[in-house]
């Protein structure tokens, strides 16, 4: 991409995630005036102020740090001197639990309905996903997250190309997305510590129950067993992979461009892309790709490799994965990106998952993954930014200090004990939990910074995915 592009879709990224994190303070705040409690900090973002304005006593701010935002409420009493001041809470009138819960939980809810609005959208005009659970290729070899080559998990549990997964550890998978992130996030183990999954699948109509033992795989350490979904071969092939200082990279050639055709002859197969280039390599040969929806002629001319005999264009390519267009209703749609954070909140404490700390993202991975999202389109763009409204609702609900939850805990626990906490306890806890977050924030960030460098082609991947991963690309590579 173009540097004016990236800006462009960073940009979007930014204002996604900051509209999301206002979304979740609007809750909070209009809950508060409604119950006429007094709200005296607006703020996205935290630490000092950066610019804002002053409105019917609320200093609306955005603040330097940009680790998400708060609306200061003296009243609940929990933040202390972290939000409003301890002088400023005893010259106002104490609120009732009920205020304090329903204050609280507004943030979530608020998210719960823009990720319900954004789901109607996608309800209404639908989205490609690789519904398809069968198995369209599967890796005799595979390098793990140790550099060494092993035999592919799934070739040799006996798994085929072309069985059909309907189901990991019992329960029912519906699409490949599910699949990946069931095999992921499980926690079976073998007695010696082996992680294990049991697959089953569909083979000529017959069911049959296998068990695979993942391998621990690429710079994430997850678990992988070395397969992929079908290949839709009657669409367009797509760059996957550009070698610097060929012919492909010079000419401008994109990872993710679609080659339509060679001349003008349309790229009808795999075997037709390999003849004519082979048959035509002392030329320049005009490639037509589909780019951004847009077609682009991209002339390029062979050249033969110091040490090889063949000329070469130097671009590895694959066939898009089957997909199909779904229309999930917004309910469905909810309890899907639920059961994602589910699955991941309970891998992250259970000790037989191979899902760590590291695995998450902060700030700057969400901005990243929006980023992506915003590049494919509209549709990936309003999905992914659906998910993050209801793991923002979901996760701030967590009864943790300085979260939401932990402000209903608080709440909760005074009103079982019959008096407030003491509110040196509370600033105390607070506190203490201020700089974990904030030291999270940082630990996932130092990884989010390895992700977002290896997407851009500055930090080399050491370990690959797959070994063969792409089945097309070494034979293929003109």
């Amino acid at each position: 991409m173009s540097f004016p592009n990236n800006i462009q879709f960073i940009a979007i990224a930014l204002f996604c995630l900051s509209f999301s994190i206002f979304i979740h303070e609007l809750g909070h705040f209009l809950a508060a005036k409604k119950r006429s409690l007094v709200a005296d900090r607006f703020s996205i973002g935290f630490g000092p102020r950066l610019f804002g304005w002053y409105k019917n006593g609320t200093d609306f701010r955005i603040s330097l740090l940009p680790f998400g935002g708060y609306v200061s409420l003296p009243q609940l009493a929990d933040m202390g001197r972290l939000e409003g001041g301890e002088d400023a809470a005893k010259k106002l009138p104490p609120i009732s639990y009920a205020d304090k819960m329903i204050v609280a939980i507004m943030g979530a809810i608020f998210n719960l309905i823009f990720a319900f609005i954004l789901s109607l959208i996608l309800w209404g005009i639908g989205r490609e996903i690789v519904k398809t659970t069968e198995i369209g290729y599967i890796a005799e070899k595979v390098t793990n997250s140790d550099g060494a080559t092993v035999a592919g998990p799934a070739f040799q549990a006996g798994l085929q190309k072309g069985d059909t997964i309907f189901s990991l550890d019992g329960e029912k998978m519906d699409s490949w997305m599910q699949f990946q992130n069931a095999l992921i996030t499980g926690t079976k183990r073998t007695i010696d510590g082996q992680p294990m999954v049991k697959i089953g699948i569909f083979r000529q109509g017959k069911p049959q129950n296998i068990t695979v033992y993942p391998q621990i795989m690429t710079t994430e350490a997850i678990r992988q067993i070395g397969v992929l979904p079908t290949s839709d071969k009657n669409a367009a092939p797509i760059v996957v992979r550009l070698e610097k200082n060929m012919p492909a990279y010079t000419a401008g050639l994109k990872e993710g461009d679609h080659i339509l055709k060679l001349d003008d002859e349309p790229v009808i197969s795999n075997g037709f892309l390999k003849t004519y280039l082979a048959s035509n390599g002392d030329r320049t040969i005009n490639v037509t790709v589909k780019r951004n929806g847009f077609e682009k002629l991209v002339p390029i001319k062979p050249l033969i490799k110091w040490g090889e005999t063949s000329p070469r264009f130097g671009f590895a390519y694959n066939y898009p994965f089957t997909t199909e267009r779904v229309y999930d209703n917004p309910l469905k749609q909810i309890l899907h990106f639920v059961d994602i954070m589910r699955r991941t909140l309970y891998a992250l404490i259970h000790q037989g998952s191979n899902v760590k700390v590291r695995n998450m993202s902060g700030p700057v991975g969400i901005v990243h993954g929006l980023t992506h999202m915003a590049r494919n389109g509209f549709t990936d763009l309003v999905w992914f930014l659906a998910l993050i409204n209801v793991n923002l609702a979901i996760f701030n609900l967590l009864p943790i200090p300085v979260l939401d939850g932990g402000h209903m805990m608080f709440a909760t626990i005074s009103r079982i004990i019959g008096r407030p906490l003491p509110r040196k306890l509370m600033e105390n806890l607070q506190g203490a939990f201020v700089l974990l977050l904030l030291g999270f924030v940082v630990y996932v960030s130092f990884f989010d910074l390895g992700r977002v460098g290896r997407d851009a082609g500055i930090i080399k991947e050491k370990i690959p995915i797959e070994q063969g991963q792409s089945p097309h690309i070494e034979a293929v590579d003109p």
